[in-house]
């Protein structure tokens, strides 16, 4: 092998290797990231979870779910319907609608303390039909659609939580399947939608990121 011919395989090799360390790096940093959004990475082995540092002490204390809010119901007699009653779960349907008179999304994530007022990210008021931010951030536009213009009518509430779950290799040709430094690695994130609809269809929902960012849900 000649001397030039040396010198371009040394250097096709250094490039390739600074190439691979780049990626490394930046797996890493979009890692970091991921988790500061509340998106869990986890091996699909042992359904072991990477979570955020200030939520795990909630997994440990709790020792109930991986949710970065539970709803709680308050009834117009001022009695509280919790999502988690010891080691029971209150769904959905367990909410008298006729009897309510605010649903709140209490963090266990962004904000933790055992301080449950300050835990409370944002609240429905069903009487008036308005959502009441207490934490979070949300930008002023989604401010001023929820703090305003309440929708007349019976209310019917929306109240669920969408999970996404997806596997790290997805599309990837499978020539390279081989190479993926993390074939078993998938990747749980949650969404939680609050809101209502009226009798003529018309919806006022809002949504929260497991960060604890609110937007408006127009799905």
């Amino acid at each position: 092998m000649s001397t030039k011919t040396k010198d371009l395989t040394n250097n096709k090799i250094d490039e390739l290797l600074q190439i691979r360390q780049d990626g490394i790096i930046n797996y890493c940093k979009s890692t970091e990231a991921l988790i500061k959004m509340g998106v869990k990475i986890g091996k699909k082995e042992n359904n072991d979870m990477t979570v955020p540092v200030s939520f795990q002490p909630y997994i440990d204390k709790y020792n109930r779910s991986n949710l970065e809010f539970e709803w709680k119901a308050t009834y117009l007699d001022n009695t509280i319907i919790n999502q988690f009653e010891g080691d029971s779960e209150h769904h959905f349907g367990h909410i008298d609608q006729t009897k309510l008179k605010s649903i709140d999304l209490i963090s266990n994530f962004t904000w933790p303390t055992d301080n449950e007022e300050k835990r409370i990210i944002i609240k429905l008021n069903w009487e008036t039909g308005l959502f009441e931010i207490t934490n979070g951030f949300t930008p002023q536009p989604v401010k001023e659609i929820i703090h305003m213009y309440p929708l007349q009518g019976e209310k019917k509430l929306i109240l669920k939580t969408r999970k996404r779950v997806s596997m790290s290799q997805g599309d990837i040709n499978p020539k390279y399947k081989e190479f993926f430094p993390m074939s078993d690695e998938f990747f749980f994130y949650n969404r939680f939608i609050l809101g209502y609809q009226v009798a003529n269809g018309d919806k006022k929902v809002i949504i929260v990121e497991p960060s604890g960012t609110i937007g408006i849900f127009d799905n």
